[in-house]
């Protein structure tokens, strides 16, 4: 017994010994983890104090969402006629949300290629490939489309290009609703969320934006600028294209309608798709002398895809092919803008098309979702502007009443001057970053 009892207390003591050095691993890997991050920061620091040396600010423009290019594509033909400037555009794949493999650069190269606009290519077979792509292009400044991380690769995040001056001109004109939390402690994802936080510039449309970056993010909004917005004057310039084909050359009344991709429970909660697809279909089927082009969110696709989605795949394309049977219709995936600009009246529950299609000049009919976000101060100056219905046949029997004389026109055009201010925003944003350059190289 009692070499028993010695056996099993060198045993105890040999347990205490091993918790102690785990603990001590613990302690050591932890503390490790600290000082390389600590190294990391002050590397990155020293990389970007270290920028800005050539003639020339190398400017590396990150594509990922071909439906958005008009917020950068004005300010990227700027740099690119600036000799102070050399823009290099990189198209690359995303997964938005973080979900699924990276895809779709194939589409982003389709589009600047249609534009015109010269780029370099990462594949999305090449997306390994992503960090030595952006050593060997070693920019000055970087500009990614949007503050979602999650949209994009680890080698695009903001820890990876914290080396180096990024820049947001937010995909979207404007933020209209009390913006969803984000991290923990949640923050208003519209204007703190990491990357906002690590940029050197974030620039937006007016003062009232200005003023609640000011008021809910971590830097007080001191790398914000109010400046319009590109994209608003893409907008106003876009050419109309109306994706119905003719059939004898007569003139019918037209229904763009978008669909956001907000249609699970517990994001911002505006799109009604599910409720409004078989609505919208049978108000096409049952009036044939008006046309109708469908278009939607590109995460909309994404979404469905979900298990918990309420319109599964298989459905989706169901309904879709009953949508393309009929003559008056269409499922448009080029520029949206491009679609409203044609269209005569505007059915929307997206967010973001209640400032574009008053830029637009169009009637909006707002299908409102119940219980979705409440609206911030942008958003209810916004709502103004356009009709609220509850669904597609409230839509169908509103339509007739706004198709040919809008009473809230007028309000439209107050609401974009008080927005948006006058065109002009990408070369008011290109000369503010040459002001930035000035200040960093000491010559201001």
């Amino acid at each position: 017994m009692t070499k028993l009892n010695n056996y099993i207390e060198r045993i105890r003591r040999m347990d205490l010994s091993i918790g102690d050095i785990k603990r001590e691993l613990r302690e050591f890997r932890d503390e490790t983890a600290r000082s390389l991050d600590h190294t990391e920061t002050a590397a990155a620091i020293a990389a970007r104090r270290a920028s800005l040396r050539r003639a020339a600010a190398r400017v590396v423009v990150l594509v990922h969402n071909p439906t958005v290019w008009s917020s950068l594509d004005e300010l990227v033909r700027l740099m690119d006629d600036a000799p102070d400037f050399e823009p290099i555009v990189v198209s690359i794949p995303h997964h938005y949300s973080g979900l699924g493999p990276n895809h779709g650069e194939a589409e982003v190269h389709d589009v600047l290629e249609a534009a015109g606009v010269e780029h370099v290519r990462l594949p999305d077979a090449a997306i390994g490939s992503a960090t030595a792509l952006l050593r060997a292009l070693d920019p000055d400044i970087v500009i990614r489309q949007s503050q979602w991380d999650q949209d994009v690769d680890d080698a695009f995040s903001t820890d990876a290009l914290a080396w180096a001056r990024t820049i947001l001109v937010p995909y979207g004109t404007l933020n209209v609703i009390q913006n969803v939390p984000w991290g923990d402690p949640p923050v208003n994802s519209a204007v703190d969320t990491a990357w906002h936080r690590a940029c050197w510039l974030v620039f937006v449309a007016n003062e009232t934006v200005l003023r609640i970056a000011r008021r809910d993010s971590l830097t007080g909004g001191r790398q914000f600028r109010a400046l319009g917005h590109p994209k608003a004057d893409a907008v106003r310039e876009v050419e109309p294209v109306w994706p119905v084909p003719e059939r004898d050359g007569a003139r019918r009344p037209r229904v763009a309608w978008s669909a956001h991709h907000s249609i699970l429970s517990g994001w911002n909660d505006f799109g009604v798709f599910p409720e409004m697809r078989e609505g919208m279909l049978e108000w096409a089927a049952d009036t044939p002398d008006v046309e109708f082009a469908f278009f939607h969110h590109p995460l909309l696709i994404d979404t469905i895809e979900r298990p918990k989605s309420p319109v599964s795949p298989a459905e989706f394309q169901d309904w879709l092919a009953r949508w393309n049977a009929l003559p008056n219709t269409a499922y448009w995936m080029g520029l949206y803008a491009s679609a409203a600009a044609a269209a005569d009246v505007v059915v929307t529950d997206g967010p973001s098309m209640l400032s574009e299609s008053q830029i637009l000049g169009k009637p909006v009919l707002f299908v409102e979702r119940p219980g979705h976000v409440p609206f911030n101060e942008i958003g209810e100056i916004l709502a103004e502007g356009v009709h609220l219905v509850s669904s597609a046949e409230e839509a169908r029997a509103r339509f007739g009443d706004i198709l040919d004389d809008d009473p809230l026109a007028e309000v439209q055009r107050r609401n974009v001057r008080q927005l948006f201010g006058e065109p002009g925003a990408a070369g008011r944003i290109l000369d503010e970053i040459r002001a930035q350059i000035a200040v960093e190289r000491g010559e201001a």
